[in-house]
């Protein structure tokens, strides 16, 4: 409680000092998650292709590594499990080199899930989970950060 406070306390007197015009609606507190990895599950409807769902690395190794599958979307579940099969980063969700094996049926759910936006009833125009931390098999995933954008 006490360090939350203080904490909060910091970052709006920080904020104040190089933004002064800058308007704090609050504050989004949330527990700090552990896992396998970090992957990025993302969603697009591109005018020339049609709307499309894309799997890589996430974090900040998103930027780093040009190492994704896409698909047009909505996908099935075992689609987006052939999706993670592609991505040579996520080896490290397969067992690895005796490494544990992540939670691929929670993975696949979500990226099967992320694609349906494709037929949404409000159109998405993009939407994005990243990261979306993979725990070990049976443990499931967290979303940490997204966002949502609708069509204009």
């Amino acid at each position: 409680g006490l360090q939350v406070a203080a904490a909060w306390a910091g970052m709006r007197a920080r904020v104040a000092a190089a933004h002064p015009d800058a308007r704090i609606d609050g504050l989004l507190l949330q527990r700090m998650e552990k896992g396998l990895a970090e992957v990025l599950v993302g969603y697009r409807r591109d005018p020339q292709t049609g709307p499309a769902v894309v799997l890589g690395m996430g974090g900040v190794l998103a930027e780093i590594y040009a190492d994704a599958a896409i698909r047009l979307a909505p996908v099935t579940p075992d689609e987006a499990r052939a999706m993670i099969d592609e991505v040579r980063g996520l080896a490290l969700l397969r067992g690895y080199r005796n490494l544990p094996e992540g939670d691929l049926s929670a993975l696949a759910e979500a990226v099967a899930a992320v694609s349906w936006l494709a037929v949404a009833e409000t159109p998405v125009a993009e939407a994005e989970i990243n990261p979306l931390i993979v725990k070990t098999a049976g443990a499931g995933g967290v979303a940490v950060d997204g966002l949502i954008r609708l069509e204009t």
